[in-house]
């Protein structure tokens, strides 16, 4: 029998991940030769030196939750062989009461794709990102010099509010969802495509997702649209989802609840590295009032003004002192709330000189009754590549909107002849 040793008790930001037994998995296509003992070498690596990625969750008799490591071996890395064109890899299996991580490296007909999974609870995507590269430059170092040198073991990441109270950010009046208010029980609302089921699965299930990409011309295209406007990139892509959700809601005169994460890494002062705390997020909001006479574009700076005087006002910085995100189904009376989560643009990970990561893709893994629906989007390689995660009917329809909207302004740039 192993005991084990309790870490800390998981802050009120990082239970609802718990709760709901949260995942998000980050997969790569590698092109070129893996050699998987020295992967397996590089993860066991990243383990030593983040010793609470090889732990696990236990739950206390007050249903709390709390982090925990014992003297088990992780498992390592699951190696699936190529089963060929068309076949699907089995579901993996996720149990935050055994492991908090799981690395798994499948055959695929034109290469290889590595997924690395980590527990909400313990990271967010910026956080899980720095993990990767991590490991892979510790695969680097094995291929190229036989070697990872010293390591150093990195102390258990803080959680938000334990990084909010060392930079004296407290909790103000404000949340940002009063913002939404003039849209609670306002209007006449069809059916919620996030509406839950009755059935809660009992360990997490993969969220069913669609995506589209642009190709490098015309991401490139676009960033020199949002260039010649003088809008960020971020609040083009944000009026863009926004404009086409509008549409396929019927073009009607409701709202549309637009919410988003802000990573506090880039806010915070003294800054954090990408792995001292697990979730460093805030929560910014704006209420999309759309007509046909809306352009993109000024709906964008819109979004970006707002979020501008939000941030100087410490409203985001704090707003996840007020309450934790819901990811299952929405809030009564209000029209479906839109969420996405901008990665920006991905940097190259270090890799062997005959190894490239050629593309990248989230996974989200839930233990709940459906009503998961979140856009997410990033640069990667070059491509601008959008991924619609949820449980609704014809997400395609929805990403082939988006699609549409951000081509037209790669294409309104690539017309006007402006290099």
């Amino acid at each position: 029998m192993f005991t084990s040793s309790a870490i800390r008790k998981l802050s009120r930001s990082e239970e609802i991940f718990a709760e709901t037994q949260s995942y998000v998995g980050l997969g790569a296509d590698v092109r070129g030769p893996v050699d998987v003992d020295a992967l397996s070498a590089a993860f066991d690596t990243l383990l030593q030196a983040h010793p609470l990625l090889g732990g696990h969750l236990e739950q206390d008799p007050d249903g709390r939750h709390q982090f925990a490591v014992d003297d088990l071996l992780h498992p390592g890395i699951e190696v699936l062989e190529d089963t060929g064109p068309g076949a699907e890899a089995p579901p993996v299996h996720l149990d935050q009461n055994a492991s908090l991580v799981h690395l798994r490296l499948a055959g695929r007909p034109d290469g290889m794709q590595l997924t690395l999974y980590v527990h909400h609870a313990l990271a967010d995507g910026h956080h899980e990102f720095g993990l990767v590269e991590e490991m892979f430059s510790y695969y680097t170092d094995l291929i190229c010099t036989g070697s990872v040198g010293q390591v150093a073991v990195q102390p258990a990441p803080d959680p938000l509010e334990t990084v909010l109270a060392r930079r004296g950010i407290e909790k103000q009046q404000r949340s940002g969802l009063e913002r939404f208010m003039p849209a609670v029980f306002a209007y006449d609302l069809p059916p919620s495509r996030r509406t839950a089921s009755d059935v809660t699965p009992a360990a997490p299930v993969r969220v069913p997702m669609a995506g589209c990409r642009l190709s490098e011309r015309e991401t490139q295209d676009l960033i020199a649209f949002s260039r010649s406007r003088r809008v960020g990139l971020n609040g083009l892509l944000s009026a863009a989802v926004l404009m086409a959700e509008w549409k396929l809601r019927g073009e009607n005169n409701i709202p549309v609840p637009y919410l988003y994460p802000v990573d506090l890494r880039y806010v915070l002062s003294p800054p954090l590295s990408a792995t001292a705390c697990t979730n460093p997020l805030g929560v910014a909001t704006y209420l999309a009032e759309i007509d046909r006479n809306t352009e993109v574009v000024s709906l964008a700076r819109d979004i970006a003004e707002t979020f501008r005087a939000d941030l100087a006002a410490g409203v985001i910085q704090q707003s996840l002192l007020h309450f934790t995100p819901q990811y299952v189904g929405n809030p009564p009376g209000m029209p479906d709330v839109v969420m996405l989560t901008d990665s920006g643009l991905v940097p190259p990970v270090r890799t062997p000189p005959d190894v490239e990561l050629v593309a990248a893709h989230s996974e989200f893994y839930f233990a709940v009754s459906a009503g998961i629906d979140m856009y997410l989007s990033k640069i990667f390689a070059g491509q601008l590549v959008v991924e619609y995660h949820t449980h609704a009917k014809e997400p395609e329809k929805f990403v082939e909107a988006i699609h549409a909207v951000l081509r037209s302004l790669a294409d309104q740039h690539a017309a006007s002849g402006v290099s």
